[in-house]
């Protein structure tokens, strides 16, 4: 199935808008942009039995258009004391019809926000007015406040002053196969008593609508849609010189779970993948890969296969160059696995003794950093929890804090927001036999537990929180969240149907605030080149400045001179396809970052910490930050680059529309 045809899997789908930069006919007027912001369309979404006429005032022949059908904004006319809008689906082809204006929502923000998948976070309450959440956020007691209001909400006995109009479902469908929107229409920065939060704390108008799925379902109970639930697990392992003993450790404990599976009856409902990783091979005899796949993650679980896999897994024969090896290479060919989209559950076990090579490293292969891996494991479409084992090897002492860091930015799981680094202390083999034999237990308990209805966890009625632990089991504690977005999904549970109401994009009891959304910025293929490129630019002027003879030049002098001579040569900036026109502003006229890209960057409503950088703060940065600047953005390129190519996610916003409409979610932490 196409991406054009697979809506229902996108995480986050259809919920901001963002201008495209394809180019416009000769001849053709391009669409209307939102008042002082150059580079960025107006848009709009249908409501309701919105018709689309064939002139201003005609509105009301014809067939009644979905709900939130997306249109770009050509031109506007009054017409009896009514607005109407000339829309069309692309901005680079001719209008298609009118439309009134009071049957439409503005869509002027490049922000998609979808429900945290958290499983402890009590559901999103939906205001009709402001005010009404404005005094919840000032009551010293709204933690009991909250609790209250979901309470009545649930039981439907809300006082009519209570403002709510809507609430969160629970448990909420995940995005492979469920999508609503959410696109926001306004959001304001508010200060909460007693609420510190990095990145601050909003409010946000947003509209909401559950959109069909391609083939709808009846819904079916808990105990049967956890019976339909399959878990994926990729063991990633350091195959490096120092770690035969693990291997062999490994061994043994996949022995022991191939036979518990065995004996059960889960065969179909979990499946392993193998890979192992080595570090780069620089031409050294011995050494034949840096990654290699030895046994695919497939729907169907060969054990006999796998088994015969993990026994012809060795060590290598020769040492590293260094202690650092290329475990981001690894885990990127772990989560490349073709099957993915067949399970519920999505889990990657990383083990090694090592920190990775990251984006700055010659000698990685990936380019990406932990941090930017971890934000696309985490996705909303495709949530994969990376569980890393870290062997603290007396041998490794000086490298433990560099890879404890790494690890922790890398195995952090977004829906639940905890990060899942085990570590084993001198590297000691019985304690790691017991953490490896605790992983695969957990896995097979909790496959068994849902083939007989059972949550992970325990109990979960809806909204309930789970049981408490002290240290909470990885898989357990991932699975649940995984679980829940699965039992929300096949009982067809989706946003609610409220058009407009106010939210907090944070949990108001909490004082810290645990976010209540994720947040996608969509981008089309132009836009997603248009940043790759503006990414190059301060790449290229970023090594330059590096190499200038005692930093005698400028930083803006850098940019200044590549997109000048981008200007003479579209070439001198990369480009993820050669065919797309390159956007390359006025080398005069760029007074900070944001210049570099066009107004549907400039104006996202969470901003850009790279994008806002000034030209006095960039001239101030030392080598050393310029070159943590320099790997921050050549980790981003190659994930922009995996993104381009990840074509079963690009998805259509209005069929109507071409292919260089289709739109890809972009986590807002992979933003620069």
């Amino acid at each position: 199935m196409t991406a054009l045809k697979r809506a229902a899997v996108l995480a986050g789908v259809l919920f901001g808008t963002l201008s495209t930069l394809a180019p416009v006919p000769v001849g053709a007027a391009p669409p209307l942009q939102v008042d002082g912001v150059p580079g960025l369309d107006q848009r709009i979404l249908t409501r309701p039995l919105a018709t689309l006429g064939t002139a201003p005032g005609s509105g009301t022949a014809g067939a009644a258009l979905p709900t939130f059908t997306h249109f770009y904004v050509f031109e506007r006319k009054p017409v009896a004391g009514r607005t109407w809008l000339r829309v069309g689906p692309n901005r680079s082809q001719a209008p298609t019809g009118w439309l009134a204006e009071d049957s439409t929502v503005p869509w002027r923000q490049a922000v998609a926000l979808s429900f945290n998948q958290a499983p402890n976070r009590p559901p999103v309450l939906f205001f009709e007015q402001r005010p009404s959440l404005d005094a919840l956020l000032a009551d010293a007691q709204r933690g009991e406040r909250v609790t209250q209001l979901v309470q009545g909400a649930r039981a439907r006995t809300l006082p009519p002053d209570s403002g709510v109009i809507a609430m969160e479902p629970q448990p909420v469908a995940d995005f492979r196969s469920s999508f609503y929107l959410l696109p926001i229409l306004d959001a304001v920065d508010v200060q909460v008593p007693g609420v510190r939060r990095r990145g601050g704390t909003k409010l946000v108008r947003i509209a909401s609508v559950s959109l069909p799925l391609p083939e709808e379902r009846d819904e079916v109970s808990p105990s049967q849609a956890l019976g339909e639930f399959k878990t994926g697990v990729v063991f990633v392992i350091d195959t490096t010189a120092s770690m035969g003993r693990y291997i062999d450790r490994t061994r043994k404990t996949v022995r022991r779970m191939i036979e518990r599976i065995r004996q059960s009856s889960i065969g179909d409902k979990v499946s392993f993948g193998l890979v192992g990783f080595r570090d780069a091979l620089d031409g050294r005899a011995g050494e034949d890969y840096v990654t290699r796949v030895y046994h695919p993650l497939a729907e169907r679980f060969d054990a006999t296969a796998f088994q015969k896999a993990i026994d012809g897994m060795q060590e290598s024969s020769v040492s590293n160059a260094g202690f650092v090896e290329d475990g981001m290479a690894g885990v990127q060919a772990g989560m490349q696995m073709e099957s993915w989209p067949k399970f519920g559950g999505r889990f990657v076990v990383m083990i090694t003794d090592a920190p990775v090579r990251e984006a700055g490293d010659p000698r990685s292969s990936t380019r990406i950093n932990p941090a930017d891996m971890s934000a696309s494991a985490g996705a909303p479409d495709k949530a994969t929890a990376i569980v890393s084992i870290l062997l603290k090897t007396p041998q490794g002492k000086e490298y433990h804090a560099q890879a404890e860091s790494q690890f922790n930015q890398l195995s952090r799981f977004r829906p639940t927001d905890r990060r899942y680094v085990l570590t084993v202390p001198d590297g000691d083999l019985e304690r790691f036999g017991d953490i490896i034999d605790r992983q695969a237990d957990d896995i097979v308990q909790m496959s068994a537990n849902a083939a007989q209805g059972q949550i992970a966890g325990g109990p979960a009625a809806a909204g309930a929180s789970p049981p408490a632990a002290a240290t909470p089991s990885p898989i357990i504690d991932a699975g649940r969240a995984m679980q829940l977005a699965w039992l929300g999904n096949r009982r067809n549970t989706r946003a609610p149907t409220v058009l407009e109401g106010w939210a907090a994009d944070f949990d108001p009891a909490d004082p810290m605030a645990r976010q209540s959304f994720d947040i996608n910025v969509l981008l089309t293929r132009n836009q997603l080149n248009e940043l790759y490129q503006a990414l190059d630019a301060i790449s290229q002027a970023s090594t330059r400045r590096l190499d200038a003879a005692g930093g005698s030049q400028s930083f803006f002098a850098q940019i200044r001179h590549v997109l000048a001579t981008a200007q003479t040569d579209p070439t001198a900036l990369q480009s993820l396809d050669p065919n797309f026109a390159t956007r390359v502003p006025n080398p005069d006229e760029v007074r900070n970052l944001k210049d570099l890209v066009s107004g549907f960057v400039r104006h996202l409503p969470y901003q850009s910490t790279l994008l806002s950088h000034g030209q006095e703060t960039l001239e101030a940065l030392s080598d050393t930050q310029i070159h943590e600047l320099l790997t921050g953005i050549r980790s981003k390129q190659q994930i922009y680059k995996s993104y381009f190519q990840d074509v079963d996610r690009w998805v259509q916003l209005n069929p109507a529309a071409g292919i260089e409409e289709a739109v890809y979610p972009v986590p807002i932490s992979l933003m620069p």
